[in-house]
């Protein structure tokens, strides 16, 4: 959704997305009646298209529309491979589980701060996103098609990722407080 000030709307002048701003007058209702309120009409110009496209996701990184939406996928290719999953966190699945379950399951974890529960959490993804864009994986169908079907191409990306976390020395660290140095072993 495109949003602006109310200055803006009324003045196409001051909004670049907006070609023309037009009062339709009073008309009947269906009942027979004449309505009340006037209705605004607006022209939005294709730059406004692209952009209420890129603010929604529907632009690619190469600035053309999708053609596809997210009910064209299937549910099992919005999954990651599983190698990638070791560096999280299991969630109880079980409706009412005691609050303290995951100190039960990951007390390392359970143990550190907040703060650094949010940092490797930063961490581990920026490595991710960077692994995949060094490696030209963009969406979710070539995502998906590296990461889970290709499993030779899936282990040698495990396989950088592993040696990117090894490199980054505060991450190492994270790990270990986390609980989570098997995953780079």
């Amino acid at each position: 959704m495109l949003t602006g000030n109310l200055q803006s709307i009324g003045n196409p002048s001051a909004t670049p997305y907006v070609n023309s701003v037009h009062t339709v007058p009073p008309r009947a209702n269906s009942l027979g009646g004449n309505s009340s309120n006037s209705a605004d009409t607006v022209t939005i110009s294709s730059e406004g298209r692209r952009a209420a496209d890129a603010l929604r996701g529907d632009i690619s990184a190469t600035g053309d529309a999708r053609q596809t939406s997210a009910a064209d996928y299937p549910l099992e290719m919005y999954q990651i491979p599983a190698w990638f999953a070791e560096y999280g966190f299991q969630v109880s699945t079980q409706l009412g589980a005691k609050g303290d379950w995951f100190a039960e399951r990951y007390p390392q974890a359970a143990a550190a701060s907040t703060a650094e529960r949010r940092e490797y959490a930063e961490l581990v993804r920026g490595h991710y996103r960077a692994m995949l864009a060094e490696n030209d994986i963009t969406g979710l169908e070539s995502h998906y098609n590296a990461l889970v079907l290709d499993q030779s191409r899936s282990e040698s990306l495990r396989q950088e990722m592993m040696e990117r976390v090894r490199g980054d020395t505060r991450l190492a660290e994270l790990m270990h407080i986390m609980g989570k140095s098997s995953v780079i072993m």
